[in-house]
């Protein structure tokens, strides 16, 4: 696949939580209704909540490696770099490329040919990584809670228009230690975009460099 092919389909991954893509959810349980944050959930569910939101503000910042996975089989993986406000992810496979998100925008370059492609955050479930505190109110709807041996799950969607899509936020949890292992998403057709994170380390000094916008 041509570069070019490749960055506008990782771009249409970014994409999926930001309402460019219409059409009503089938399946996804999610209504038209706007109801924000999380206080129609059972008390365990925002006792994990409470839990999630302690620790993702809590981190001065998350490293990890990345496998993605997206629309069409598009796959790709590199490393992912978080610090509260903004994240970087840095593309091995397939092709060289960089993405910065920050300020309620994300910007993609190929590094192959410059191509540069901006998307706005600012209504899209994924920009809730990019606030500081994270809440999960106001603006987003948490939609469920899941758990597992070991691990949790919180999805969220946006308060005013759910039907566009799902984020879902993974963690592993051991022992009571909540760490970030995953993001993944689910737009309004069905289509699937996921990080899942590995060798992760926290709280590690992170370069400011690391998060200048490509130009």
């Amino acid at each position: 696949m041509k570069n070019g092919q490749f960055l506008k389909r990782l771009a249409g991954g970014f994409l999926l939580w930001g309402g460019v893509i219409a059409g009503p959810v089938v399946g996804l349980g999610l209504s038209g209704c706007a109801t924000s944050g999380y206080d129609h959930l059972a008390t365990a569910d925002r006792h994990d909540i409470h839990r999630a939101e302690s620790y993702l503000n809590g981190l001065k910042s998350l490293q990890a490696s990345f496998v993605q996975d997206g629309p069409a089989q598009q796959q790709g993986d590199g490393r992912f770099t978080y610090a509260p406000g903004r994240f970087e992810m840095v593309y091995e496979v397939p092709h060289a490329m960089r993405a910065v998100a920050r300020d309620g925008r994300l910007v993609l370059r190929n590094a192959d040919d410059g191509a540069v492609t901006h998307l706005s955050l600012k209504r899209n479930p994924l920009g809730l990584l990019l606030r500081h505190p994270i809440g999960f109110e106001k603006e987003v709807q948490v939609t469920k809670v899941s758990r597992g041996a070991e691990s949790l799950q919180i999805s969220v969607a946006e308060a005013d228009n759910p039907s566009q899509g799902l984020l879902t936020l993974q963690f592993s949890d051991v022992h009571g230690k909540l760490t970030l292992v995953g993001i993944q998403g689910v737009d309004a057709r069905h289509h699937h975009f996921g990080l899942s994170l590995f060798d992760v380390q926290e709280n590690q000094p992170v370069s400011e460099s690391s998060f200048t916008l490509p130009e």
